[in-house]
C-alpha cells in the first residue's frame, strides 16, 4: 500500500501498482509555490517466526523460491501413550570414529503426579532380528522429571552401512514398570564412519565412507509438485525416491528446507548419502526470529541425527546469518550431535560464515565461468565439493551441433553441459569429493524473472525454475537418461534411449543428421527402421560422461530403432 500526502493533505491509504500509482490531487497543487509530495510505501508484514516459510524468503521484494507451505501439508498422527514415556525422537544413537562403540541416550519423562520406578531395556538387533546386545537400566523418575539415560556398548566387526550395502540394525527401547510395558520405540540405525578432507587436512581431498573413497554424485530436490506444492503422500515420496535412484544418484540434498521425514528413512534404506538442509537466505534481526530459529534448529537435529545417511548438516543456503549467530547455531548442533566433532560437518552453501565449510556453487557454462575448466575448479583446494551445477532448458526446444555457451536454452544444450560436468568431474574423482546437480524436479519460483519462460504454451504457467531433470509433472527428459546411462550399471538394469522423445517430428524428409543414443551397454546398434533392417552401424562405449554418436548419418525417414549389447 501507499499513503499519499500533498501539502499536508492526506489522501489516504491506496493499493499501489508495481509501476504507477495515480491519485487526483489537482485541487491541492499551488501554482507558483513550492509543493511538497510525500509517498509512504508500506510492504505487507514479513513473517519472522518461521525460518523455512517458503524455502527462500529474503529481503528481495517479490522473490520467493518455492511455494509457501502454510497450514498442515504433511500427515499428522495422534499417538496415545502412558504417563511414563520416551519423549518424541528421544532415542539418540551414534557410533565412534572406529565403529567399535555404540552410544545410546534415551530421553524419558514422567508425566504422572507420583514418583515412578522404571526399567529401560535397550535391545540391539541385527537385520535378521537376532539380538546383538541387551542393556538394562533401572531409574527413579520424580513427578514431571525428564531424564536422559546414557548407555554404552562395545561391538566387534559390525556390518557397516554403505552405499552398496545399506545395512540397518534396529534398537528396541522399552520402558517397564513392574511387569507392565509402558512404552516401546523402535529405531533403525546404521554403523558407519565418514571423513571429510576439511577435517583431516592431510592432503587427501576425497570423501571417505568407512575409510574408502566415494565420489559423490548427488542431486538437489525442492520437494515440489505442480498443483500440490509440498503436500506429498507417502506413495508420491516413494515414487520420487525411486525416480532419483533409477537415475543413478548416490547422494541427495534437501533444497532448501527440511523434507518429509520419510525421505531420510528411504535414504537410509537405499544407501544414499544425505545433505540435509535447514533454511535458505533468510535473516530478521529480532528476538522472536532468533528464538524461533534456534528452537526449530534443535527439533530439526533431533529428528535426523540417528540417520546413517546424514553426512552433512546444512545450516543455510546462500546464508545471510551473521557469523556470530551461525557460530551459536553450530554450537547447538555440536551439543546435540557428538559426531560433528570428527565425522559430520556443518555447512553453508554459496555464501555464509561461521560453519565448518562454505561449499561453493560452480555454475560455469550457465551464468559465468569456463565449463571446459570445470575439473580444474572442482579439484582446487578451495572447492572440492560443488553444491550446485545445472542449466536452464525449455522442453521440446532443440538445437543441432556441439555445446554453445551462448546458444538457445534447448534440451540439447542442457544435456551437453551436464554431460561435460559428469565427464570432467569424474576425471578428478581421486582429488575431489563430488558434486550435486541442480535440480531434479523443476519447482515454482514466484516473483523471480526467468531467462526463458517456456517454449511451449503449456510451459508458460510459471514462473518455474526450469532446470529440472524431470518436468513439473515428473516426465523424465533427455538429461535424465544421460545420468541413468552413466550411473546405473547395465548388469543391474540395462537401458537404451534415443535422443529425443520430445523431438518426434525431427525428420520430415530424408537428410543427413547427427544421432545420439544414451545407453549403459558396451555396444549399441542403430537402425533406420524396425525389426533389425537398415542398420546404421554399431558404436562402442567410450567411458563415463560420453554417449553413442552417429555423425552426419543418412536418415531416410522418421523411424529409429536401437539395440544394446551388454
Amino acid at each position: 500500500y501507499a499513503t499519499v500526502i500533498l501539502n499536508g493533505t492526506n489522501y489516504g491509504r491506496h493499493p499501489s501498482g508495481r509501476v504507477t500509482l495515480t491519485i487526483d490531487v489537482t485541487d491541492a497543487v499551488k501554482p507558483g509555490s513550492e509543493n511538497r509530495l510525500i509517498v509512504k510505501v508500506e510492504h505487507p508484514a514479513l513473517i519472522t517466526d518461521m525460518p523455512w516459510v517458503c524455502g527462500g524468503c529474503s529481503s528481495e521484494w517479490g522473490f520467493s523460491e518455492g511455494s509457501q507451505p502454510f497450514g498442515i501439508f504433511r500427515p499428522v498422527v495422534l499417538e496415545i501413550t502412558n504417563a511414563v514415556r520416551i519423549e518424541p525422537f528421544g532415542v539418540h544413537l551414534w557410533n565412534d570414529e572406529n565403529a567399535d562403540k555404540v552410544f545410546i541416550e534415551t530421553e524419558v519423562k514422567n508425566y504422572s503426579k507420583s514418583d515412578e520406578t522404571i526399567k529401560l531395556i535397550s535391545s540391539f538387533n541385527d537385520k535378521a532380528g537376532r539380538a546383538v546386545f541387551r542393556l538394562a537400566e533401572e531409574v527413579i523418575l520424580k513427578s514431571g522429571q525428564v531424564r536422559i539415560i546414557s548407555q554404552l556398548i562395545s561391538i566387534e566387526n559390525p556390518n557397516q552401512w554403505s552405499i552398496d550395502d545399506p545395512y540397518l540394525y534396529t534398537l528396541d527401547s522399552s520402558i517397564i514398570r513392574g511387569d507392565k510395558k509402558m512404552d516401546e520405540v523402535s529405531t533403525r540405525f546404521g554403523i558407519r564412519t565418514i571423513s571429510w578432507p576439511i577435517t583431516r587436512k592431510n592432503g587427501d581431498n576425497r570423501f571417505l565412507l568407512n575409510g574408502k573413497p566415494v565420489f559423490i554424485n548427488g542431486t538437489c530436490e525442492y520437494e515440489h509438485l505442480l498443483g500440490q506444492s509440498h503436500a506429498f503422500t507417502h506413495e508420491q515420496i516413494r515414487s520420487r525416491v525411486k525416480q532419483i535412484k533409477a537415475a543413478g544418484f548416490n547422494a541427495f540434498r534437501d533444497a532448501h528446507q527440511p523434507h518429509n521425514l520419510l525421505y531420510q528413512e528411504l535414504w537410509d534404506e537405499t544407501g544414499t548419502l544425505f545433505w540435509t538442509q535447514f533454511s535458505a537466505h533468510i535473516w530478521y534481526d529480532t528476538d522472536t526470529f532468533r528464538e524461533q530459529f534456534t528452537k526449530l534448529l534443535r527439533q530439526w537435529i533431533k529428528e535426523r541425527r540417528n540417520s546413517p545417511s546424514v553426512v552433512m548438516w546444512g545450516l543455510q543456503n546462500e546464508s545471510v546469518l551473521p557469523k556470530a549467530f551461525a557460530e551459536e547455531c553450530c554450537a547447538i548442533i555440536r551439543e546435540m550431535d557428538p559426531t560433528t566433532f570428527g565425522q559430520r560437518i556443518i555447512t553453508t552453501c554459496n555464501g555464509g560464515r561461521g560453519t565448518d565449510w562454505n561449499v561453493v556453487q560452480n555454475w560455469s557454462g550457465t551464468y559465468a565461468g569456463d565449463p571446459y575448466k570445470y575439473h580444474e575448479d572442482l579439484s582446487h583446494p578451495d572447492q572440492l565439493l560443488n553444491g550446485e551445477y545445472g542449466a536452464w532448458r525449455s522442453i521440446e526446444l532443440h538445437s543441432e551441433g556441439p555445446f554453445d555457451q551462448n546458444g538457445i536454452l534447448s534440451e540439447d544444450r542442457m544435456t551437453q553441459l551436464m554431460e561435460m560436468k559428469v565427464r570432467l568431474g569424474e576425471s578428478v574423482k581421486d582429488h575431489a569429493c563430488g558434486q550435486f546437480q541442480w535440480l531434479f524436479n523443476s519447482h515454482d519460483n514466484p516473483g523471480r524473472q526467468q531467462p526463458d519462460e517456456g517454449y511451449r504454451v503449456i510451459d508458460k504457467i510459471g514462473p518455474f525454475n526450469n532446470k529440472g531433470l524431470v518436468t513439473i509433472w515428473e516426465e523424465p527428459l533427455d538429461v535424465y537418461y544421460m545420468y541413468r546411462a552413466n550411473y546405473v550399471p547395465a548388469k543391474k538394469d540395462p537401458m537404451v534411449y534415443i535422443v529425443s522423445h520430445t523431438w518426434p517430428d525431427r525428420f520430415s524428409s530424408a537428410c543427413k543428421a547427427t544421432l545420439n543414443v544414451y545407453s549403459n551397454c558396451e555396444e549399441v546398434e542403430l537402425f533406420n527402421d524396425v525389426g533389425g533392417f537398415e542398420s546404421l552401424g554399431k558404436r562402442r562405449r567410450d567411458g563415463i560422461g560420453t554417449h553413442f554418436v552417429w555423425n552426419e548419418t543418412d536418415v531416410r525417414y522418421n523411424v529409429l530403432y536401437a539395440r544394446g549389447y551388454c
